[in-house]
């Protein structure tokens, strides 16, 4: 799954960092290292996914600058405002913007498998409401005698 950092309404990819195996049947130079093939290598930079997704809608950056688009920018002239004043009215702070987007940017996104933690128990055979029989937890298990 691609991951995304946006600053102004315009999606570029975020970077990763992740250990992959050469299956190609070439060597390859990686970052000045030769890796021969089935050789594991770590990969870091923009995301791979991400990257797939601009190429096949063959642009740079998905989305639309904000301060740029036709409709935000009839939407402010229907409110009364210019895009100076609006921008001011809402609290907008290019620097603060800045600031937020390099941050997120430095972010590496290392795609680790999550821990797997213990099942919960689950009533999975139901309530007993007769009274006859304990409820039974998970399966439904083996029929009693």
């Amino acid at each position: 799954m691609p991951t995304w950092i946006s600053k102004d309404g315009e999606w570029s990819p975020a970077k990763e960092k992740v250990a992959l195996v050469n299956r190609s049947d070439k060597s390859r130079t990686i970052n000045g290292k030769r890796v021969q093939p089935g050789d594991p290598y770590i990969y870091e930079g923009p995301d791979r996914a991400a990257l797939y997704e601009l190429f096949k809608t063959k642009q740079e950056k998905l989305g639309l600058n904000f301060k740029t688009d036709p409709e935000f920018i009839n939407r402010v002239r229907q409110l009364g405002f210019t895009m100076d004043d609006y921008l001011k009215f809402v609290g907008y702070n290019p620097e603060e913007v800045e600031e937020n987007f390099k941050k997120h940017a430095a972010t590496v996104n290392k795609h680790e498998i999550k821990e797997k933690v213990k099942a919960i128990d689950v009533l999975g055979g139901g309530i007993d409401t007769s009274g006859m029989n304990p409820n039974r937890y998970g399966g439904f298990g083996e029929p009693t005698e």
